[in-house]
């Protein structure tokens, strides 16, 4: 088969926005170029721009992770939604290597793809889990929702008068501890089924043991759902004055529009759409923001 030559190679252009990471990045356009259409990470038509359409386009989320970052002491952790291919989570990955970036995707063939990506490329701050994106928000443990039916059960039958039953898993002042707790259970159950399983070595500063943190100082994406959908899958991810940074086409503040009361919903805020440069000489793409009260 001959190999198609991507119209940016050598291009100063790659390094000008890629910097360190342009090493890693050009592996891992090899790897798309080699094996990308043949394995349904990429399409035929995508051979020749892979830089453009989905490296630099994934990096183009880069400044808008640092600048939301950069106040940030703690460790600071990504969760990019629906990896599929890789984009953005293993552009980001290589391009903030002080950023640990979870890389959530359901599909078994594409968390195999990515965790080929993760080792081939050293990128010691990926992280590859195998679930739905909705399935990562915090749920009542069963103990917890036993415990409040009996209790209404109770409230009803007038046994119990004027008695408080717990809401949720977190606890007296919102505590995580309980919520780690009941997800490393499930965890163990879950490694077992094909819905989703944990890959990888690990993540530093983060909790061990295969387990990711409950939320996020930033949750990523692309071309994953509309926002009407996005806004429950991602906003309860993230930390209280975390941000949704969300690569999008043309029609991102159509779909703001539409998604207003699920935002408000989920306690996002200020909500907007941002052009963001891809290289000079480019077309630009668009970004939403979302803040989390």
């Amino acid at each position: 088969m001959a190999v198609v030559d991507d119209e940016l190679n050598n291009s100063p252009l790659l390094r000008q926005v890629l910097g360190d990471a342009l090493v890693p990045m050009q592996r891992f356009h090899d790897k798309l170029l080699h094996e990308g259409v043949e394995r349904g990470i990429i399409g035929p038509r995508d051979e020749g721009i892979i830089w453009e359409r989905h490296i630099l386009n994934s990096a183009a989320i880069v400044p808008f992770v640092r600048e939301r970052l950069n106040t940030d002491s703690r460790t600071a952790t990504v969760a990019d939604i629906g990896s599929g291919g890789g984009f953005p989570g293993i552009v980001l990955a290589a391009c903030l290597p002080q950023c640990n970036v979870v890389l959530v995707e359901p599909m078994e063939r594409r968390v195999t793809w990515l965790q080929e990506v993760v080792d081939e490329l050293h990128l010691a701050n990926a992280f590859v889990f195998r679930k739905r994106a909705e399935d990562l928000v915090p749920q009542p443990s069963k103990a917890s929702m036993r415990h409040n039916k009996k209790g209404s059960q109770s409230r009803r039958q007038g046994r119990r008068l004027n008695e408080k039953q717990p809401a949720s898993t977190y606890g007296r002042g919102g505590s995580l501890n309980s919520v780690a707790a009941s997800n490393a259970e499930s965890q163990q159950g879950v490694k077992s089924q094909n819905s989703s399983e944990t890959v990888g070595a690990g993540l530093t500063g983060v909790e061990s043991n295969h387990q990711i943190p409950q939320t996020f100082d930033v949750v990523t994406c692309r071309a994953v759902a509309p926002m009407t959908k996005l806004a429950g899958w991602t906003l309860p991810l993230l930390r209280s004055q975390g941000q949704l940074i969300a690569l999008k086409g043309r029609s991102a503040q159509a779909e703001l529009d539409k998604a207003a009361k699920e935002i408000k919903k989920y306690h996002g805020e200020n909500p907007r759409v941002c052009r963001a440069p891809i290289a000079p000489g480019l077309e630009d793409t668009h970004v939403v923001l979302v803040d989390k009260h």
